[in-house]
């Protein structure tokens, strides 16, 4: 067990999710260093006593003393250096497969209730090279007034060997599904080496060791179906496997269940965003057709340049006209000498502008 030390950073009151993070997001990413105080929480790992290189294993995490802000957020990093930064597994060359929350990350928080001072998270992590490497835990939380951190001073070691040629167990490039939707049952695909058969044990919360039944389709793949869920819940699966080896137990990966999202069709939202541009500049262009058309018919009018200059007084209507008669104005005294009404109906605006004999300038 670890007493827990340090003071890198302090907890986010309302939580900050399920991340990958560095340990200095414990103090940068949720308040001021300088305010934080030492937490009291210990923490103490476990893990499998054997550790195969491909092989997946899990890490617990057990925090005890806890004592936390009413809120009851915790949360908890898996690392693997304590300098701050690029102190994640995958920093180590390690994958995390799976988390107790039912991700894939390296820290993770829990809601605890009132009164709560002791609580477990795990993760399942995969190391592709045979060595050891040095794990640390952390934890940030909120308590009475301050925000808490802590760090594990010493590191838990884990030593990763060579697998045994004929061990059975998964195939070294298997991902486990870590979601899945309401309502629709969940397929487990398996893809095994050196395996002659399959059992899957799966359990809900708080629910009894269930099996489901495990079909091949050659190749060492393997087939199990697990029932839909109803509401948002975790369901935990295992694999049982074996071979001429020892027979092998998997870890127990985590499956949490959420509301199906919005599918979107991308061709189709192709094909709308296309249209709205053709729609677009069709109106764009019908707009403009319509202000061009209005600036030639403003171009070629020249009434008011013709009638420029010619003072009300030298033109009387036209008795014989209507309102809506084009007939030029007559001059006051009449027609122009000379002048006939079909030679004034053609001609009398050019006279009134001018533009003959005797007109008015």
């Amino acid at each position: 067990m670890f007493l827990l030390g340090s003071t890198y950073g302090a907890a986010e009151p309302g939580g900050n999710g399920d991340a990958t993070r560095d340990m200095q997001c414990g103090g940068a990413c949720h308040g001021d260093a300088a305010l934080n105080e030492t937490s009291t929480a210990s923490l103490q790992f476990s893990s499998s006593e054997t550790v195969y290189a491909g092989i997946p294993t899990t890490l617990t995490l057990t925090a005890t003393n806890l004592s936390l802000s009413s809120t009851g957020v915790v949360g908890f990093f898996l690392l693997t250096d304590t300098t701050g930064h690029s102190d994640t597994p995958r920093d180590a060359g390690w994958e995390v497969l799976s988390d107790s929350n039912g991700g894939a990350v390296n820290y993770l928080e829990q809601t605890l209730v009132n009164g709560q001072t002791e609580t477990s998270v795990s993760w399942v992590v995969r190391a592709a090279d045979i060595g050891s490497t040095q794990f640390y835990a952390a934890l940030h939380h909120g308590g009475s007034s301050t925000p808490f951190f802590g760090v594990t001073p010493t590191a838990f070691e884990v030593s990763v060997r060579e697998v045994p040629e004929n061990l059975p167990r998964l195939a070294a490039d298997f991902t486990p599904q870590s979601k899945r939707i309401l309502d629709v049952p969940t397929e487990v695909l398996l893809q095994t080496e050196h395996t002659d058969a399959v059992l899957i044990q799966w359990k809900a919360d708080g629910g009894a060791l269930m099996s489901a039944e495990v079909n091949s389709t050659g190749d060492g793949t393997w087939s199990a179906q697990l029932p839909a869920a109803l509401q948002p819940t975790t369901l935990q699966w295992r694999a049982v496997l074996q071979g001429e080896g020892p027979e092998q137990t998997t870890p127990w990966f985590t499956l949490s269940a959420e509301e199906a999202g919005w599918e979107v069709d991308e061709l189709a939202v192709y094909f709308q965003a296309v249209a709205l541009l053709f729609l677009l500049a069709g109106t764009i262009l019908a707009l403009q057709s319509r202000f061009m058309l209005q600036d030639d018919a403003s171009k070629y009018d020249q009434t008011s340049s013709l009638l420029e200059g010619v003072s009300p007084e030298h033109m009387t209507p036209n008795p014989d006209s209507n309102e809506d008669s084009d007939l030029a104005p007559l001059p006051e005294g009449g027609l122009p000498d000379g002048w006939n009404e079909d030679q004034w109906r053609w001609y009398g605006h050019d006279y009134v502008a001018g533009k003959y004999g005797g007109g008015p300038e």
